[in-house]
């Protein structure tokens, strides 16, 4: 999978620019601020159809205009050679909107490979803030697990779109309920309807987040042994709690991987249908859905310690290239070819023998595209025969290629 030229006008601090990719590296360098992971942002909003660095499309307009631009051509193996054009409009009026059109002609929902996604292209993003999946709270460790499964399994997006709309419905109801302080019984039946789909999307969700983990882990465990000088054993686990009758929380029961991933969805459904029921209170008093995917967590074990708790940085920054070495890997067998590898500010976090791990999958007909504000500290192989770009104010200067060996 190759980006052949990304072009943006009015997004976040670019007016109009425009880059020509090399086939192989390229390497965006500049001070902070100046626009390097912005333009790795436009990248990923046309391969995942969103940004994880804006709570609104509203932020990547540019200040003091009404829409902003981005285009991308690019070719898949899967495309037999023929390139692709993805424009993306994002317009602000009295509300926001979204126009994409692939090839010039405008593409409807109904038309997109899948839920949020606009096209085909694939990435594989590896960031410095990725380093804090360990140190963040649930959620962060939930949208890496479901990004890795939209990508195993594009499918995924639709489930959680639907599951999330359910939650969203289902709160508002609670929240009315909560506000009219009893609740009838036209009122119990309805929120048995949202009952039902919460539970149905839910363990939908869960059950597919579960087999990219399943996928995923054994490629991490070796990665990561690897990485450690077999001095250290990777576990994961996905955690999904089952409510006990008793009221106490202690008596709450955590079910794990193997489980979940032995269970049919019906099974799972009954147990989130049980939970509902027995937090029915709970959740009125709280105006929340307190049970379901979007409140499960995913947890991992340096021989048999919580490396949530007890991993140094060397050890956080092993696992989380483990991880990440795990989800290229299956990536590139999933698609038959590699994906974008967008590496933004993080190999300057590493060392030379985990950027020699990294390197190492990295095979020749792979794209890479990394920001960095210098390239001391890395490895020569990176930097050779590299297309290199000077990002500074939101332009870039005309690119020249490294002669370093």
């Amino acid at each position: 999978m190759q980006v052949k030229k990304i072009t943006v006008k009015n997004f976040r601090n670019y007016q109009d620019a425009s880059l020509d990719l090399s086939a192989r590296r390229n390497i965006l360098i500049g001070e902070n601020a100046q626009g390097k992971t912005n333009l790795l942002e436009a990248i990923e909003i046309i391969s995942n159809g969103r940004s994880d660095r804006a709570a609104s499309d509203r932020e990547l307009i540019a200040k003091g205009q009404s829409e902003t631009v981005i285009e991308l051509i690019y070719e898949a193996r899967s495309m037999q050679g023929i390139s692709e054009t993805v424009a993306l409009v994002i317009s602000q009026g009295e509300r926001l909107s979204r126009r994409v059109k692939i090839n010039g002609l405008p593409q409807s929902a109904q038309n997109r490979p899948s839920g949020r996604a606009i096209c085909r292209l694939t990435t594989v993003s590896f960031k410095a803030q990725d380093l804090s999946l360990l140190r963040d709270g649930p959620k962060y460790r939930r949208d890496w697990l479901d990004l890795l499964a939209l990508k195993l399994k594009p499918g995924h997006n639709d489930l959680l779109t639907k599951y999330e709309k359910v939650v969203a419905q289902r709160n508002r109801l609670l929240k009315s309920f909560f506000e009219k302080g009893h609740l009838a019984v036209t009122d119990q039946d309805e929120l048995k309807v949202w009952d039902k789909q919460l539970s149905y999307y839910g363990a939908l969700v869960i059950k597919s987040r579960v087999d990219a983990l399943e996928s995923a882990i054994p490629e991490a465990e070796t990665f990561h042994a690897g990485i450690s000088g077999l001095r250290e054993k990777l576990k994961c686990n996905y955690i999904f709690r089952q409510k006990e009758d008793d009221e106490s929380p202690a008596a709450d029961k955590s079910i794990g991987t193997a489980e979940i991933f032995a269970m049919e969805a019906k099974e799972l459904a009954l147990i989130i249908m049980k939970n509902l029921r027995l937090r029915r209170s709970e959740e009125i008093a709280r105006r929340q859905t307190l049970t379901g995917p979007h409140r499960d967590d995913v947890s991992f074990d340096l021989n048999d310690m919580a490396a949530t708790a007890y991993a140094s940085q060397g050890q956080q920054r092993s696992l989380v290239l483990a991880l990440k070495l795990a989800e290229l890997k299956l990536v590139s067998q999933v698609l038959d070819e590699p994906p974008l590898l967008l590496l933004d500010d993080v190999l300057a976090e590493l060392d030379l023998l985990r950027q020699g791990t990294l390197m190492q999958m990295v095979s020749e007909d792979m794209q890479t595209l990394i920001t960095t504000t210098h390239l001391s500290g890395f490895r020569p192989e990176w930097v050779a025969d590299a297309q290199i770009v000077e990002v500074s104010g939101g332009t870039l200067r005309p690119p020249v290629t490294s002669e370093i060996g």
